[in-house]
């Protein structure tokens, strides 16, 4: 019978080094990816660390001393020989949450006997206590980890999946280009594929092998994995929250032959994402476990490219580790940018103060500096069409919004919008971002005293 306390709680491969204060701290590139039960809620590289974490709510009646947080670095007195700490699955998804406004990542118990998490939800996605299987299981480099999710340490390169319902023996599937010929180390997130000209795509299944030592890359050999036949490889939708649904019963669907293959013929230039799923059996839950996303570059006639790749495909920074900013972007400081003035009202949402208002200055009368009153950041929640914040008290707030441009032979972000508010009072402040042209952004919140929430978005079509 298999235990589950695996479920306690491309770029080239890189460790990079982030300037955190007068120190560097060394965080690890890894690629995170989060499947719940009808959707992906993340999925991509991101830059790491082992850190503490902390559950969001307490479990049933257990103490409120479940809500502090613990250490998730590796270091586990059940493994005296692991003394240095690391980047750990646990941490690294509770970054990935973090990054596209999800404040409250993780759900779980704390057992101390272990020094980890039995992770019962992540996000708004909780296991089904009443299905019995339905529990978050994690693998690394497609291999249920023998330990749990805060005791194994990850290397560079390594893939990270949390799965809903990890244990009901369904096979993982794999999406890649034909052409791309995968068979180890980091997958390739991106392919290139020709307008009107049939695009090949395989589909491989994982077998589940149960629990064991992952191995020192991402593998996919014939030992391991054998092609899926019948596998819906179809478009993807993605949420303002940044969450992918593949859509299997969309008419654009190919299904893949015997040998796991198929071909698309994309018929519009530019970015395409897509899948592979199966459809709901009876129960109405998934035969296998979705694959991960491929996105796809059709060039237009006389093109080489289509810009830069979805800002999912580039490696991001969790807002824990984003350098404070330079005096001039300092969120403390309010801006304004010839915009006339716009009054926001408050949702009404739990803490709200009757009456309360967020004011977008105008630019006749330009607010100055002032100094933090001590009000903080609850919480940020930032989608392509708004930007909700929460404040602790009255204070200021700003938000900025960039767009990645070309500069030089790379790429850069630039400013073009600064909305400055001052909040009267507590409450979830609801505030409408311009409509973007396609392109990649990056939106900024910014409140004196708070760490700054950032969060990278796409608009692909004229649509957020």
């Amino acid at each position: 019978m298999r235990t589950v306390i695996a479920t306690f709680l491309t770029a080239p491969l890189t460790v990079l080094l982030i300037l955190a204060g007068p120190a560097q701290a060394a965080l690890t590139q890894v690629n995170v990816r989060i499947e719940g039960r009808s959707k992906a809620l993340f999925e991509g590289p991101i830059l790491t660390e082992g850190h503490a974490v902390s559950s969001y709510k307490a479990d049933g009646g257990n103490p409120a001393e479940d809500l502090a947080e613990h250490p998730c670095d590796g270091i586990n007195r059940n493994d005296p020989e692991s003394t240095a700490p690391g980047a750990t699955p646990t941490a690294a998804a509770v970054d990935a949450m973090n990054l596209i406004g999800e404040a409250d990542a993780l759900a779980g118990q704390w057992y101390g006997s272990y020094e980890d998490y039995f992770v019962e939800q992540w996000g708004r996605e909780e296991e089904n206590a009443e299905a019995g299987s339905s529990s978050w299981g994690v693998l690394v480099n497609n291999v249920l980890t023998n330990v749990g999710g805060c005791q194994y340490e990850l290397g560079a390169g390594d893939e990270v999946l949390w799965i809903y319902n990890a244990f009901a023996s369904r096979p993982i599937l794999g999406l890649f280009a034909a052409s791309q010929h995968y068979s180890s180390g980091t997958r390739p997130l991106t392919a290139q594929a020709q307008l009107d000209r049939p695009f090949a795509v395989e589909v491989a299944a994982y077998d589940d092998h149960g629990e064991g030592q992952p191995p020192a890359t991402p593998e996919r050999t014939a030992k391991d994995t054998e092609p899926y036949q019948a596998a819906r490889v179809a478009p993807v939708s993605t949420s303002p929250e940044g969450f992918e649904m593949v859509q299997v019963e969309s008419p654009e669907v190919v299904s893949t032959n015997s040998e796991g293959k198929a071909s698309i013929t994309f018929t519009t230039p530019g970015w395409h994402r897509i899948m592979a799923g199966t459809p709901l059996d009876e129960k109405g839950e998934e035969a296998a476990i979705r694959s991960n996303r491929l996105d796809v570059c059709v060039p237009a006639p006389g093109e080489s490219g289509c810009g830069a790749p979805p800002v999912e495909d580039e490696i991001r920074t969790p807002p824990r580790y984003q350098q404070k900013p330079t005096p001039e972007e300092d969120p403390g400081e309010i801006h304004t940018d010839g915009d006339n003035a716009t009054s926001v009202q408050p949702t009404g949402g739990q803490g709200t103060t009757s009456g309360s208002t967020a004011t977008v200055k105008s630019p006749q009368a330009p607010a100055q500096r002032k100094g933090w009153s001590g009000a903080r950041l609850v919480s940020a929640h930032i989608g392509r069409a708004w930007v909700a914040l929460r404040l602790t008290a009255a204070g200021s707030a700003t938000v900025r919004i960039a767009r990645r441009v070309r500069a030089g032979h790379g790429y850069d972000w630039r400013t073009f919008k600064r909305i400055a508010l001052e909040v009267k009072g507590t409450g979830k402040v609801e505030v409408r971002l311009p409509r973007l042209a396609d392109g990649s952004y990056r939106v900024t919140v910014g409140v004196p005293g708070s760490r700054a929430v950032v969060r990278t978005l796409t608009v692909v079509g004229g649509e957020r």
